[in-house]
């Protein structure tokens, strides 16, 4: 009897799916707010080098995928938000002179948890008219820059893609198939996250186009970034499938 009654107490206090989605989402904004200080490279402003950005792009992808496109918005904003602080004693990096970047992880969580389609048949085509607006807003007040956009578009293009075609997360799969089937989500959501940053460059600073953006200095740096946020990101993602992938969902 009583081996029975314990049986039933472990059964009881059993972590459900839910629960371990909400943890392994806790674990990413933790990371996010810890990687905020990691530099991945510098962030170039009005007075010269002002910030760097971090390794924390790599995360913020990952949010929405795991919690889906709400609370991928809100455990977004919490990261954003811890971040900021986390980098206060630092100066507050790149949150405080841009604060549109603060919603850079809540933007790419809601969109990327959308582009799964589980909670809207049209999940990436909203995605893919948020990057519309961004394209169409960049182009109109940097045109001299408009290659800027190019992974931006490329992000558009994959999230037209997922709208059309039925792609989505397979746990049965092995080696590196089931890494490289998070690229496009991943990739997508980098550029999400970073959007904010190139609207607040815009709107807030008003960067030169030819200085700034230039073909030959700062775009090159941004596709390094953006290609190592989507396979570092893509790698945590594997991670997070393989331990908890059955639990939380994510191959849905």
């Amino acid at each position: 009897m009583t081996e029975e009654k314990d049986t039933e107490e472990m059964e009881l206090i059993e972590p459900s799916g839910e629960t371990r989605k909400v943890s392994v989402g806790v674990i990413l904004v933790a990371l996010y707010a810890i990687l905020a200080i990691l530099p991945m490279s510098t962030f170039i402003g009005g007075g010269g080098v002002s910030s760097l950005l971090s390794f924390a792009v790599c995360i913020a992808p990952l949010i929405g995928l795991v919690l889906g496109s709400v609370r991928g918005f809100a455990y977004g904003f919490l990261a954003g938000i811890i971040g900021t602080f986390v980098l206060l004693p630092f100066g507050g990096g790149v949150f405080l002179i841009l604060p549109p970047t603060i919603l850079g992880p809540a933007i790419a969580g809601l969109f990327t948890g959308l582009l799964l389609k589980d909670e809207t048949k049209i999940g990436p085509l909203l995605t893919a008219a948020y990057l519309i607006v961004i394209i169409i807003l960049f182009e109109i007040f940097k045109y001299e820059a408009w290659w800027f956009m190019l992974p931006y578009m490329l992000a558009l293009v994959f999230a037209l893609v997922l709208q059309f075609k039925e792609i989505k997360f397979d746990s049965t799969r092995t080696g590196v198939y089931r890494y490289l089937q998070f690229i496009p989500f991943t990739f997508v959501g980098a550029m999400l996250d970073h959007s904010m940053m190139a609207m607040g460059s815009v709107f807030l600073f008003d960067l030169p186009a030819v200085g700034i953006f230039s073909f030959a200095t700062i775009f090159p740096l941004m596709i390094l970034e953006r290609v190592t946020a989507t396979l570092l990101a893509a790698l945590v993602g594997f991670i997070i499938l393989k331990y908890f992938g059955n639990e939380i969902g994510i191959q849905s």
